[in-house]
């Protein structure tokens, strides 16, 4: 494929390159984006959304241990399900690769699941 058929070839479906493919794309620029690994980026499915699920998670038992002094009764020990949380996120990450998806798709961007390469001047594989 050569980028020749768009204004704009997005490589890598991050935050930074579905927010310029959407961008130019709803200014009417014909826009590819390229990704092999799930919408979103390293934040979305790796690093950020991750790492603040499992921090709220984490905070649960201090919040628990502390509503007593604040009238709370609270009988058996609370306990965390891991796996549940582990599905709960990837469920939350799923979600969000569809958001980012809808809105390229919505822009009018084409979605390209592989990957690509600048082969030389104006080319794409």
């Amino acid at each position: 494929m050569t980028s020749e058929a768009f204004d704009l070839f997005v490589i890598g479906a991050g935050s930074g390159g579905v927010r310029a493919a959407r961008m130019a794309a709803q200014r009417g620029a014909r826009v590819a984006v390229a990704d092999d690994k799930p919408l979103g980026g390293t934040c979305v499915n790796l690093g950020c959304i991750p790492k603040k699920l499992y921090s709220f998670a984490a905070h649960y038992a201090e919040a628990f241990e502390e509503s007593h002094g604040y009238g709370w009764r609270v009988g058996a020990a609370p306990v965390l399900d891991w796996g549940l949380l582990k599905a709960n996120r990837a469920r939350e990450i799923s979600r969000l690769n569809a958001v980012y998806e809808s809105l390229l798709v919505g822009a009018g961007a084409q979605v390209l699941r592989g990957r690509a390469h600048v082969a030389g001047p104006g080319e794409v594989e």
